[in-house]
């Protein structure tokens, strides 16, 4: 089967890279062959890796199934499933799938990668909609195993049961998301955990230390939150948000947040953010004392994560478990953020919810409530 992955970039190449080990041929497509080199480089040293840790048996096996191309033409025709890895802007993804639609298999699968654009929107481009997926891979997808499988209005039972089928034998764990909301599940539940931070260190509340120190220690989360809003880029953040608050998600991105993001103050990137390091691009772990969170809940911050879980169980979006499992793969919880809320008592989350509607005075808090009722 010919796999065409669209973009060579951190995402693409990771995807074209895992499709590899699972048998595929793929065809990895991209603007220059200098890029295409770069990301051919990349997946090899991922490669020996992998073979290090006797993950891989053959490396020059797995890469002679990938054949860089800076042809799109040649990259989509006679395809029986794409994943576009493009930049997220929509006019570029359009234009991908209109191509796609002549070029590839007739009835094969359409897929995108998109982290924050609305599937219908891009399956409303090509006249075979009921083709178009979403196929959302968490960084890095050579070791992340989580992939959100979001349907589009249109999307076909025989559309999503033969992505489902690629998914499970790349070896990942499927989600799916069976409404095409803006955020899909794992962006939305940071998306509320990221701005309560944001919006109780702006009103001096908590320290950024304290914040994060109570997460990561009582909460028993992989990262604090501006860690992980360094770590995986602020501007990311900022530009998922404002997309999701675009498309009707309900509430306003923090002030912080945008002033960071021009002030082109990334993260880790960048060498600076809410942390500072040693240089652009060199991440080293932050000092957050276990201490710190000693005389901060931090319940506050993770009650609206609960609260946003029910809102997409309430509306029929995802299941309970699956966004139990998006919660722990794709964010490293120690349990999934339902479960979580349901040990911690549901009339305590919303004890937590009304405080943080006391202490902001932001209406979204009071919105999440009905769903917890």
């Amino acid at each position: 089967m010919k796999v065409a992955v669209i973009g060579a970039g951190t995402m693409g190449h990771g995807i074209a890279q895992v499709s590899a080990m699972a048998g595929y041929d793929v065809w990895m497509y991209d603007l220059s062959q200098e890029i295409l080199n770069s990301a051919m480089s990349r997946i090899r040293d991922s490669l020996n890796k992998f073979y290090a840790k006797g993950v891989v048996k053959d490396v020059e096996q797995v890469i002679s199934r990938i054949r860089p191309t800076a042809s799109l033409e040649e990259a989509l025709s006679g395809s029986e499933l794409m994943i576009e890895a493009s930049p997220e802007i929509l006019e570029v993804k359009v234009d991908i799938f209109r191509k796609a639609e002549r070029l590839s298999e007739r009835g094969s699968v359409l897929a995108t990668n998109t982290s924050s654009l609305p599937i219908t929107e891009i399956a409303d481009s090509i006249n075979e909609k009921g083709r178009v997926i979403g196929l959302h891979f968490f960084n890095p997808p050579q070791l992340m195993k989580l992939v959100e499988v979001i349907k589009s209005v249109y999307t076909t039972d025989e559309t999503l049961n033969r992505s489902l089928d690629f998914v499970n034998r790349l070896s990942k764990k499927a989600v799916i998301v069976k409404k095409d909301v803006p955020g899909f599940v794992v962006n939305r539940l940071l998306a509320r955990l990221m701005n309560a931070s944001c919006q109780l260190l702006e009103k001096n509340y908590a320290s950024m230390i304290e914040i994060d120190s109570a997460v990561k220690y009582k909460l028993g989360f992989p990262m604090g939150v501006f860690e992980l809003a360094d770590y995986s880029g602020v501007d990311v953040f900022y530009l998922v948000f404002k997309a999701m608050k675009d498309r009707g998600f309900r509430g306003d991105v923090c002030p912080t947040f945008e002033k960071m993001f021009t002030e082109k103050k990334f993260g880790v990137k960048t060498g600076e953010g809410f942390y500072s390091y040693p240089g652009k691009g060199i991440y080293k772990k932050p000092e957050i004392p276990k201490e710190a969170g000693t005389g901060f809940d931090p319940w506050l911050v993770a009650a609206p994560e609960v609260g946003e879980a029910f809102w997409l169980m309430k509306t029929d979006t995802a299941s309970e478990s699956d966004i139990d499992t998006a919660s722990m793969l794709g964010l490293g919880y120690p349990k999934g953020i339902v479960q979580m809320g349901r040990e911690f008592g549901l009339e305590n989350v919303k004890d937590r919810i009304k405080k943080m509607a006391e202490i902001t005075g932001k209406e979204e808090y009071s919105y999440l409530l009905q769903f917890l009722e």
